[in-house]
């Protein structure tokens, strides 16, 4: 007569090869919950750049300050912007880099170039 079913070394082995699968799984499910927020961040730095280059560009006159900081607050979250503004060849128009950075953190999460013009907005 056989015996049917498994024995205790086959399912202790049939347990160790799941109990592996599933780390791994548990693994890649944090890693990927990580990285989504770190995403979330970035685009929201992104959002306070792009905010902040409209009101460069959209204002009535452009503040020739060579360095503007500040700080701007995205879904609760608090970012400090750094604006750098450079004259070109070309009088009368600047380059402008926005860096956003988390506040009270040294990584920029986003930056953003663009040209301003000094006269007034259309």
């Amino acid at each position: 007569m056989k015996a049917q079913g498994f024995s205790l070394l086959e399912t202790m082995v049939a347990l160790a090869v799941f109990s592996v699968a599933a780390m791994g799984l548990v693994s890649l499910n944090t890693q990927s919950a990580r990285i989504s927020g770190e995403l979330d961040t970035r685009l929201l730095a992104r959002t306070v750049a792009e905010n902040l280059a409209v009101d460069t560009v959209t204002a009535e006159t452009l503040d020739l300050s060579p360095v503007t900081e500040g700080e701007a607050i995205q879904r609760g979250r608090a970012y400090a912007w750094t604006r750098t503004l450079e004259p070109t060849p070309q009088p009368g128009l600047y380059s402008v880099r926005i860096d956003v950075r988390e506040a009270g953190e040294t990584p920029v999460l986003a930056r953003l170039s663009l040209l301003a013009s000094e006269s007034a907005a259309p």
